[in-house]
C-alpha cells in the first residue's frame, strides 16, 4: 500500500485523539476542547491530492488504474479530453458538474478516502482557459505526475505546460514514461537519458523519472505465480516505492500531524491540570471530612468524660438512698408483724397497703439525681451544638455551600427535644433498674417464713401450762418449776428462730441493695454512652455520604489522571515517530 507508514501513523493519531476525546468527555471537559478534538479528527482525514498531467492518449487512465490497483477511471467510460475530473470517494458512483470545465466524480473506491486524484484534460487538447484551470490545481497538489508516452515523449505542449509551473512547486513533480512496454530497454534508456539532459538544460534540475507499463502492472495484479516478476518488469514497484516515500516523508503533511499532536498535547495538558486540581480538591475535601469525623469521635469521648462525675455522684446518692430504703425494709420485717395474724384477702383489699420499697427507692433516686441529670442533658446539648457550629465552619465550601449560614441556637428556650429524650431515657433506665431489684417480692416471703415459726408460740402455751400443772400435781412445785422452765426455753427458742429469719430477710435485702450499685453504674453508663453517641451520630448522616462522595470523586479523578498518563506516553511515542519520518535536515 502506498504510504503505509504515514497512514498507519495517521490512524494511530486518530485513535489517540478519539481516546483523548473520550477522556475529556468522561472527565467533564469543556465543549470547546471537544470541538477542537473534532476539528483535529476531521483535518486528519484530508486526503493527498495527486494531479496527473499529460497529453491525450498517453495512457493516463491506464496508469492510474495500475498505480492504485482499481479501475476507477476506465478509458472511454468517462470522457477525459475536455474536462478536469476531480475524483473523490463516495458511497455511490456520481458525476457532479462544478463548472463547465470541472466535474467532481464520486465513486466507492477505498483508496480515494486517502487520495484525491485530479485527472486533467490533455495539454494538447484544450484552450488556454482549460489549461489555466489545470494550473490552479498544481499549487495545492501534494504530487504532480507528468505522464509522457514512450512512443512520443517530446510533444511540445507537455514541456510548455511544465514551463508554466512555478519553480517552487517543481519539487512535487515526477515524470512517468508510460507505455514503456512498446519500446526496447535500449530505447527506453536513451529516452530517459535524453529527458534527464533536457530537464537539466531547461529547468536546471532533475526530476524523478520512471519508465512504466500500465498494462503489465494491471496484468501482474491478476497474475498468479509470476506476479512479482511481471510487476518488476512493469516498473511500478520502484514508482510506488518513490510515491510512498513522498507520502510518508511529506514535510508539510508531517508538520500538520505534528501540529495536531501538539494541539492534542495542549488539550491533554489542560485536562491534566484540571484533573490534578480536581484530585487535589477531592483530597482536600476527604481530609476535611476525615478531620470532622475524627473530631466527632473525640467530642463524643470528651462529652462522656464530662458525664463521669455525674455517674460517681449518682452512685453515692444511691448508697444514701439504700440506707433510707434499708430502714423501710427493717420496719417491714419487724417481730410484731411476724406474730400478727395474716390478713385475709378482703382485709388486704380494704385496708391500707404497705409502702412499696421499689417505689420509694425510685423516688429517692429521682429526687437526689434529677437535677444533676438535667444538668448533664444541658452539657450534652451544648456539646452537640458546639460541634454543629464547628462542622458548619470547617465544612463550609466542602460539604455545605460556601455562603451557607450557621444556625445559632438559643439555650434559654424551653426544654429541647434532645434534653427531653435524654431525661426520659435516664428515668426509664432508673425505673428498669429498680424494678429489676424486686425488693417488694423479698419482703412478704421473709414475713411468711417468720410467721410459720412464730405461729408455734400460741400453740405451745397451753401444752406448757398443762405440763406444768401435771408436774405440780404429780411431783410438787419443784417438778412444776422444771416443766415451766423447759416450756419457756422452748418458746424462747421459737422466738429466736423467728428473729433470725426476719434478720436473714433484712440482710438479704441489704446485701442485694449494696451489690446492685455496680449494676446501676453499668446500666447508667451504657445508657449515657448510647445516648451521647446517638446524639452525635446524626452528623454522620451528612459526613458519611460526603466522605463516600469525596472518596469516589478522588478515585474517579485518579483513574482519569492515570488514563491521561497513558495518553501522554502515547503522544510522546507519536511525536517520536513523526520525527523519524521527517526528511533529513527537516524538523517538524
Amino acid at each position: 500500500m502506498i504510504g503505509a507508514d504515514y497512514f498507519e501513523l495517521r490512524s494511530r493519531i486518530g485513535m489517540e485523539l478519539l481516546a483523548l476525546a473520550a477522556a475529556l468527555r468522561e472527565a467533564g471537559g469543556d465543549p470547546e476542547s471537544a470541538a477542537i478534538v473534532d476539528n483535529l479528527l476531521a483535518s486528519l482525514k484530508e486526503p493527498f491530492v495527486f494531479v496527473v498531467v499529460g497529453e491525450v492518449n498517453v495512457g493516463k487512465s491506464t496508469f492510474l488504474n495500475a498505480l492504485f490497483g482499481q479501475d476507477f477511471s476506465r478509458t472511454g467510460v468517462i470522457p477525459t479530453t475536455d474536462k478536469i475530473l476531480f475524483f473523490k470517494h463516495g458511497e455511490e458512483h456520481q458525476v457532479v458538474p462544478v463548472t463547465p470545465t470541472l466535474d467532481e466524480v464520486h465513486t466507492p473506491v477505498d483508496f480515494l478516502r486517502d487520495f484525491h486524484i485530479v485527472d486533467t484534460p490533455g495539454t494538447n487538447s484544450v484552450e488556454n482557459e482549460h489549461q489555466l484551470i489545470t494550473e490552479r490545481f498544481v499549487p495545492i497538489a501534494d504530487l504532480v505526475i507528468f505522464v509522457f508516452s514512450a512512443m512520443n515523449p517530446w510533444a511540445a505542449s507537455a514541456w510548455q505546460f511544465l514551463e508554466k509551473v512555478h519553480r517552487e512547486w517543481m519539487r512535487h513533480v515526477i515524470f512517468v514514461l508510460q507505455q514503456s512496454d512498446l519500446r526496447s530497454p535500449e530505447e527506453i534508456q536513451v529516452i530517459t537519458d535524453y529527458m534527464g539532459q533536457l530537464t537539466r538544460q531547461r529547468f536546471g534540475r532533475d526530476f524523478p523519472l520512471f519508465a512504466v507499463s500500465g498494462k503489465k502492472a494491471i496484468l501482474a495484479r491478476d497474475a498468479g505465480i509470476d506476479h512479482e516478476r511481471i510487476l518488476k518488469d512493469s516498473g511500478f514497484h520502484a514508482l510506488q516505492e518513490h510515491i510512498s516515500g513522498i507520502v510518508e516523508h511529506h514535510a508539510t503533511r508531517l508538520q500538520k500531524l505534528a501540529s495536531t499532536v501538539q494541539l492534542g498535547r495542549q488539550l491533554l495538558e489542560q485536562a491534566d491540570a484540571r484533573l490534578a486540581s480536581g484530585v487535589s480538591e477531592a483530597r482536600r475535601r476527604t481530609a476535611v471530612i476525615r478531620e470532622l469525623r475524627t473530631e466527632r469521635e473525640m467530642q463524643v469521648d470528651r462529652t462522656l468524660k464530662k458525664v463521669l462525675p455525674a455517674l460517681d455522684a449518682t452512685e453515692r446518692d444511691y448508697h444514701e438512698s439504700v440506707l433510707r430504703v434499708a430502714g423501710l425494709a427493717s420496719d417491714a420485717l419487724t417481730t410484731r408483724r411476724a406474730f400478727q395474724r395474716k390478713p385475709s384477702a378482703e382485709e388486704e383489699a380494704g385496708g391500707p397497703r404497705p409502702e412499696s420499697l421499689d417505689h420509694r427507692l425510685f423516688q429517692e433516686l429521682q429526687h437526689r439525681t434529677g437535677d444533676r441529670w438535667r444538668q448533664v442533658s444541658l452539657v450534652l446539648e451544648e456539646d452537640v451544638h458546639q460541634f454543629e457550629r464547628f462542622m458548619g465552619a470547617h465544612g463550609r465550601g466542602v460539604i455545605f455551600p460556601a455562603d451557607a449560614s450557621i444556625t445559632v441556637h438559643d439555650y434559654d428556650e424551653e426544654e429541647s427535644d434532645l434534653r427531653r429524650r435524654f431525661g426520659t431515657r435516664i428515668d426509664s433506665s432508673l425505673r428498669r433498674f429498680v424494678i429489676g431489684l424486686e425488693l417488694d417480692e423479698h419482703i412478704e416471703p421473709g414475713i411468711e417464713r417468720a410467721r410459720k415459726t412464730a405461729c408455734w408460740v400460741p400453740r405451745l402455751i397451753f401444752p406448757v401450762l398443762a405440763a406444768t400443772g401435771l408436774c405440780w400435781w404429780l411431783d410438787g412445785p419443784e417438778a412444776a418449776g422444771i416443766a415451766a422452765g423447759a416450756g419457756l426455753l422452748l418458746l424462747g427458742v421459737i422466738y429466736l428462730v423467728t428473729q433470725m429469719r426476719l434478720s436473714s430477710s433484712r440482710n438479704a435485702i441489704l446485701d442485694k441493695l449494696e451489690e446492685s450499685s455496680v449494676t446501676l453504674r453499668e446500666m447508667l453508663s451504657k445508657q449515657v454512652s448510647e445516648d451521647v453517641t446517638a446524639s452525635f451520630d446524626r452528623f454522620l448522616d451528612v459526613l458519611d455520604p460526603a466522605h463516600a462522595e469525596a472518596a469516589q470523586m478522588e478515585e474517579i479523578q485518579g483513574r482519569h489522571l492515570e488514563r491521561l498518563k497513558h495518553l501522554w506516553q502515547s503522544f510522546d511515542a507519536l511525536e517520536h515517530q513523526i520525527r523519524s519520518l521527517a526528511p533529513a535536515g527537516k524538523s517538524v
